[in-house]
């Protein structure tokens, strides 16, 4: 196909040699870009969260004139700097300028020189600009629709490409001026209500930033030729773009109406979804009378992933959200509740059930089914490319799209995405404006990503979104300053008695907590120091002696080397007792491969789980183990840690009633037992962090802050038994309170200063999740221009690299070993970005390889950095 020098091109297709194969015209794409926009809008969730942050209901006329401003995203496109670009490099003719963009030279268009100001004039910029002071920055958030604020003062421009391209015969090639006059006279044929009489645009920041997201959405649809395949001669765009754009939202589950009359049509009771009667906390969260955020406290195990599923369906079938985004702090807890929401929906809806994500990148899924990686970004799906099935998982093709499914299951980092300044942060915003979110864990928030929470909570309530925070040990501070979210006033945390006389389990909104009676057995466990967390001989000692008795054992260690320290002494003495991984005995933490890590969570819940089998058994790992896995142990053997994270290690103690048979006598009551340094005496790592105790050299740490830690094993010594969950409340206010954390400082001098640190610290991560903040606040053409993505993260201080092996060897458990997430620790300070390992080589079932200059290995042990 020949270019065309007279006209512009929006789109273009290519061969594998670069000849051009396909051209849409530009005006053909912003048509269909406008089209996306305007469907979008009809979307029952978006016009809400728009009508919610305009402080208005937007009438007719306003939805036109913000088309008018979407049609307009790509006016830069017309300078002849991109329209070289029909040319490949090195091929362009004499004459045409040099490449340029279309997003910085479309606000330069705009400038004050005679001859751009006769361009604009071909436009109906006089009357759009009555349109109220709040059209400049909405223009300037359509033209950045390439997810980030355009920073026009960022370089150098040529003028020259906003001129007409004159050849050597003095013919001119191409001129931006018909094209501009075409999209002009286009913009007010297509939306003649926009240029009506009618009131300002709303000027409300967080409008537009909405709009932002929202046009962002519209471009990626409208550039899909999976929906909108290149125009055709003769074509009227206008009317065949509302049907390809009715059909990309359809196709996507981004208008819920079909799926919500179908649920309501068959209205499922909670019986007929997860195959028992609801429990309290369950029946609870359907009440109409809840606020726009609610809190759920109860103990681990007690249902709330199937309560807050039931929240989800409540909400959906009232029409109060479209949608549902499921954040856990661990891909491996993702993995599990999405396997749990997969079959639940299946059973929701009996006939055409809406898609759900696996939102992991890298280990995304759809429906259960997992793609083939293509070049260019591109996945293949186990379905005929051209199978509207296929279609429909457009959501799991890139982790910017994940927020787009109508269920998503994922990291919490792919939420707070949304409140950070980063690519396509406004996407995000405007995708999960749609949805409840869900947050579980949320008390394993640091400070930084508590204010990242923080703000992507006030953002998501400003647009009149749902969100349902779930924990099992919350301390009353936390609480207060969520439910402070999205009104002037803040709620005063209550002082240290109250806190502990609250109700729990319970369920709370802005005006009211509910106490919900608890369902779970009364578990009365007997805890007790073990001042041998130096020990590893001694530690593996006592698991032998229990393991030996018929018991089976979890010891739960800080970190990887103490861990691996006592495998290793349990290996030399009782390796038949030790946890294994199709034949090969391991241990279970983090540094493992992406390929391992469902191995390993399916291996332990098979031993150590609900249907264990007879026999002793001895598992060794980390903070892994903590969360998700549904494991069932007759001891547990830890390292001492914070009370609430203690308590979620106790919930894998006792945590299913089974025949008394079943346990070892000695064993039939739970008991813990907690490791401590010597004589149980913390100060010492108020100097030197060891076992993921005390500030590191830094001031990070695992556990930096030993006055939550040394209040934990002051209430251990206090009280010799507890029972789960009446003393949980009690448990967690007399670790984490602001009146027992003072209590610590006064022991001495020295832990008086290690408070001082940790509020300082914490101040100064809040104020760097302030800076990397998106600015919601702001209008969009004041938000800052965004660093590079590399400069921020959803975890301060968190460079973790994901190493890809090509070819793969086979790893220590029979599997291919692809991806291999590498911790930050781990990673030799200067790498570069792009390494990937070299001179690997396999000997005796271990893999060796290099990154640069360092030397790792990866065997059943996990990933180890190599001495030396």
């Amino acid at each position: 196909m020949e270019a065309n020098t007279s006209s512009a091109f929006g789109k273009l297709g290519r061969n594998d040699a670069g000849t051009i194969t396909a051209w849409h015209p530009l005006i053909d794409h912003l048509i269909d870009v406008a089209a996306c926009f305007m469907r979008l809008c009809r979307c029952r969730s978006m016009h809400r969260a728009l009508n919610q942050t305009a402080g208005r209901t937007l009438t007719a006329t306003d939805l036109e004139r913000l088309a008018v401003l979407v049609f307009l995203h790509d006016l830069g496109k017309a300078n002849s700097g991109f329209q070289a670009k029909r040319w490949l490099k090195g091929a362009v003719p004499k004459g045409w300028p040099a490449y340029a963009g279309h997003g910085l030279e479309a606000t330069k268009l705009f400038g004050e020189d005679d001859f751009l100001q006769t361009l604009v004039a071909l436009l109906p910029i006089d009357a759009i600009c009555t349109w109220g002071e709040a059209t400049e920055p909405l223009l300037k958030a359509s033209i950045s629709h390439h997810g980030r604020p355009i920073i026009e003062n960022a370089g150098d421009w040529n003028r020259a490409i906003w001129k007409p391209v004159i050849g050597t015969d003095g013919q001119s090639l191409y001129d931006p001026a018909p094209v501009i006059e075409q999209i002009g006279r286009h913009v007010t044929d297509l939306y003649p209500e926009a240029f009506a009489p009618g009131a300002p645009l709303p000027d409300a920041p967080a409008f537009g930033h909405l709009f932002a997201g929202l046009v962002q959405l519209a471009d990626w649809l409208g550039s899909d030729t999976t929906f909108f395949p290149f125009s055709t001669p003769d074509e009227d765009r206008a009317q065949t773009a509302i049907d390809c754009a009715e059909r990309a939202v359809m196709s996507l589950g981004l208008d819920t109406d079909d799926s919500r009359a179908a649920l309501n049509a068959c209205s499922p009771s909670f019986l007929q979804t997860f195959g028992n009667p609801p429990y309290p906390i369950q029946a609870a969260v359907d009440a109409t009378d809840l606020g726009a955020l609610v809190i759920l406290e109860s103990e681990t195990g007690s249902g709330k992933t199937e309560a807050a599923l039931w929240r989800f369906v409540h909400l959906f079938e009232r029409g109060e959200v479209d949608s549902l985004y499921f954040a856990l702090p661990t891909r491996v807890s993702a993995s599990q509740v999405y396997e749990r929401i997969c079959n639940a929906v299946t059973d929701l809806w009996s006939t055409d059930p809406p898609l759900v994500v696996r939102a992991l990148p890298g280990y995304a899924a759809a429906d259960g089914r997992e793609p083939q990686a293509l070049p260019d970004f591109k996945v293949l799906w186990p379905d005929e490319p051209a199978d509207e099935v296929a279609h429909r998982r457009w959501a799991a093709e890139s982790p910017k799209r994940f927020l787009a499914a109508p269920i998503a299951v994922g990291t919490i980092d792919q939420a707070l995405f949304a409140a950070l300044q980063v690519r396509h942060a406004h996407l995000r915003h405007a995708l999960l404006a749609r949805s409840l979110l869900i947050v579980d864990e949320v008390h394993a928030s640091d400070p930084y990503m508590t204010v990242l929470l923080e703000q992507l909570l006030r953002a998501h309530l400003g647009c009149g979104g749902h969100a349902l925070l779930l924990s099992a040990t919350l301390g009353s501070s936390a609480r207060a300053r969520y439910l402070a979210l999205g009104h002037d006033s803040r709620l005063a945390p209550p002082a240290f008695q109250a806190a502990c006389d609250t109700p729990y389990p319970a369920l709370s909104d802005r005006l009211a907590m509910r106490a919900i009676a608890s369902t779970a057995r009364p578990k009365r466990v007997t805890w007790s120091l073990r001042d041998l967390i130096d020990d590893p001989e001694a530690i593996a000692g006592l698991a032998i002696d229990a393991a030996s008795a018929g018991a089976k054992v979890l010891i739960v260690r800080n970190t990887v080397p103490a861990a691996v320290a006592v495998f290793q002494a349990l290996e030399q003495r009782a390796p038949d007792l030790l946890f294994a991984v199709n034949g090969a005995r391991t241990l279970h933490h983090s540094r493992f491969s992406r390929e391992d890590r469902p191995l390993l969570d399916a291996a332990i819940q098979a031993q150590l789980g609900k249907d264990r089998p007879p026999g002793p058994r001895i598992v060794v790992g980390t903070q892994t183990l903590e969360q998700s896995l549904d494991l069932d142990a007759d001891l547990l053997i830890t390292d001492l840690c914070p009370m609430d994270v203690l308590l979620q290690r106790i919930g894998r103690l006792h945590r299913h009633p089974r025949p008394e048979e079943q346990r070892p006598e000695a064993y039939r009551l739970p008991q813990a037992w907690i490791l401590t340094p010597p004589n149980h005496d913390l100060t010492p790592l108020l100097q030197t962090s060891r076992h993921g105790l005390g500030p590191f050299r830094d001031g990070d740490g695992i556990y930096p802050d030993l006055r939550t830690v040394e209040a934990t094993r002051r209430l251990i010594v206090e009280r010799p038994s507890i029972t789960i969950p009446e003393d949980n409340r009690a448990l967690v206010e007399g670790a984490t309170h602001p009146d027992r954390l003072q209590d610590m400082e006064s022991l001495g001098e020295d832990w008086k200063q290690l408070g001082q640190k940790i509020e300082g610290q914490t101040g100064a991560k809040r104020t760097i999740a302030h800076l990397h903040g998106l600015e919601i606040d702001k209008p969009f053409d004041q938000q800052q221009g965004f660093p590079t993505d590399l400069d921020i993260a959803t975890r301060l201080g968190v460079r973790d690299r994901l190493l890809t092996f090509d070819p793969p060897p086979t790893g220590p458990f029979g599997q291919s070993l692809r991806h291999l997430p590498v911790r930050h620790f781990l990673v030799p300070k200067g790498l570069d970005p792009d390494a990937q390992p070299t001179a690997v080589e396999v000997q005796d079932g271990v893999i060796l390889f290099s990154l640069e200059s360092a030397r790792f290995s990866y065997s059943r042990l996990g990933l180890e950095k190599i001495d030396g």
